[in-house]
């Protein structure tokens, strides 16, 4: 009986072994993933994260980010599976990916709880969302199954467009097994300037601020050229006071807008038109705001908030000069509306809402002088695979620069966590981790330091003795503003803080600085 039991667990081992196989039939990809028709189900065999799943036929594979997750994906349903690593206690990384459920003026929680599927307990958390009629095959049902494994955490979120029970299958048949190769990630690959369809001055801001080899360009954020004080137009007698005192002249600018009303930007002409009067291009910024009334996201993927942008691209258009446009820059953050945090945990809606702005602005011809910015924050928050700042690129054709954001945050929240850090600690590996990652250039989209907890004037001494051994980046955007907490100022990073801060900036900026080579 022992010897027959024996063999028997030999054959299944075998068996399991033969499933594994590159080489036993069905579709495969660089020896990542199989997926096999089994006749009634097909086989799905992650040679990455090491597991095999049923799932129905029809099904497409991307495992382009195969050190991220794996999707599998028909008209009618789609899956996404990650393997995060949680230790021994999981229920944190569930609790705080479930965040976007205290939002239930948008989210209705269908279930919550462990069951006992097949031969898996599973933490299954189901809920539904509106139907987004701008999104492209909008599947709003959810099921998310997290199925512990050793220290690690399997999820499979798993999306559809009706409420079935096909949950029960697909989560009942995962099988942890046996890991072959390793995961990687593909190379995105932005557009040449030649298939842009830019006009001629857009064309040459580009190749002037962005392809020049040697050239690293200093930006600035100067809050009174964003608002208006008293009712006044916008106020860039600091920003001339900076440029006479270091004699150089910061030709981008940020400026942030946003989705005010579901009619047209009350202002953006004004901005534009002043800035270019004044010498700039703008960094134009739009973002959503938090809604009592639901998620603005959502509003806008619904079509509430079409005669917005159709008259905001069309102002961008009719203006007719280079625009740098960020669409919902840090969206990996949770502190951000339209963060997958805040949108069902789901990054493919900010994609959706990218695509979708970017469609409106290439009907309006806005695309012609617009160069588009996709900006991650350095750190994802929550920091989990299914937030990984990857599962926001909306796509190659839709990325002209990669934008970078770290802040030197000092230690006013020293207790969650805060320290001070070196800009070679913020940018180093972020910096050679998208150059292996992207081909378009990148760009330092707002930084700063803070002078609470150390030495802001030797910070920005140390930031510009090194910031030339990093070549890729062309521009950098200083953000000279300030965090308060309450009515007290919690980070200070503005540039004359004190006259040590100032001088740091001064004597770099001697001329002639911009004859400075990286090296």
């Amino acid at each position: 009986m022992i010897r027959k039991n024996l063999l028997s667990l030999l054959l299944m081992f075998i068996a399991f072994l033969v499933a594994l196989s590159p080489a036993y039939g069905g579709e495969t990809r660089d020896n990542t993933y199989k997926l096999d028709n089994r006749g009634e189900y097909s086989l799905f065999t992650n040679y990455v994260d090491g597991f095999t799943l049923r799932v129905p036929h029809n099904m497409e594979v991307n495992m382009d980010f195969s050190s991220i997750y794996a999707r599998l994906e028909n008209e009618d349903i789609a899956i996404d599976i990650f393997k995060e690593y949680t230790g021994y206690n999981p229920n944190s990384y569930i609790n705080y990916s479930n965040g976007f459920l205290k939002n239930t003026w948008d989210h209705k929680l269908m279930s919550l709880g462990y069951e006992q599927l097949l031969g898996n307990y599973v933490h299954i958390t189901r809920w539904t969302r509106p139907f987004l009629e701008r999104a492209d095959n909008d599947k709003n049902y959810y099921t998310v199954g997290n199925i512990p494994f050793d220290n690690y955490c399997y999820t499979l979120v798993i999306k559809e467009k009706e409420k079935t029970e096909l949950y029960k299958e697909i989560l009942g048949s995962f099988n942890p097994g046996y890991r072959a190769t390793e995961g990687k990630v593909m190379k995105m690959e932005g557009k040449a300037v030649s298939e842009r369809n830019w006009n001629r001055e857009t064309e040459k801001f580009f190749v002037d601020y962005f392809l020049t080899e040697d050239l690293l360009t200093f930006g600035l954020y100067e809050p009174n050229t964003n608002y208006k004080m008293g009712g006044q137009t916008y106020n860039f007698s600091k920003i001339k006071g900076y440029e006479s005192s270091l004699d150089y002249k910061f030709p981008i600018i940020v400026n942030y807008s946003e989705f005010d009303n579901t009619y047209k930007h009350p202002d953006l002409k004004e901005r534009l038109s002043q800035a270019y009067d004044e010498g700039k291009v703008l960094e134009l910024t739009l973002q959503t705001s938090n809604s009592p009334s639901g998620n603005q996201v959502y509003k806008i993927l619904k079509g509430e908030y079409d005669e917005f942008l159709r008259d905001y691209s069309k102002t961008i258009s009719d203006f007719n000069h280079p625009v740098l446009f960020r669409l919902g820059n840090e969206m990996n953050g949770d502190w951000c509306p339209y963060s997958g945090y805040e949108t069902s945990r789901d990054p493919e809606v900010f994609r959706e809402l990218y695509l979708y702005v970017y469609k409106i602005f290439e009907e309006q011809g806005a695309n012609e002088n617009t160069i588009w910015v996709f900006n991650p924050n350095s750190v994802s928050f929550p920091n989990f695979k299914w937030n990984h700042s990857y599962m926001y690129y909306p796509g190659n054709d839709y990325v002209d620069v990669v934008g970078m954001t770290a802040y030197n945050t000092g230690t006013y929240y020293s207790y969650i966590g805060e320290t001070w850090k070196t800009f070679k600690e913020l940018y180093n590996d972020l910096y050679y981790e998208y150059i292996e990652a992207f081909s378009q250039p990148l760009m330092i989209t707002e930084f700063a330091s803070s002078s609470s907890g150390g030495d802001k004037p030797k910070w920005i001494e140390d930031m510009l003795s090194n910031i030339y051994s990093y070549p890729g980046i062309k521009v950098a955007i200083w953000w000279d503003g300030k965090d308060y907490d309450g009515g007290k100022v919690a980070r200070n990073y503005t540039l004359d803080e004190n006259a040590e801060t100032f001088k740091a900036f001064l004597d770099f900026f001697k001329p002639p600085w911009h004859k400075k080579s990286f090296g």
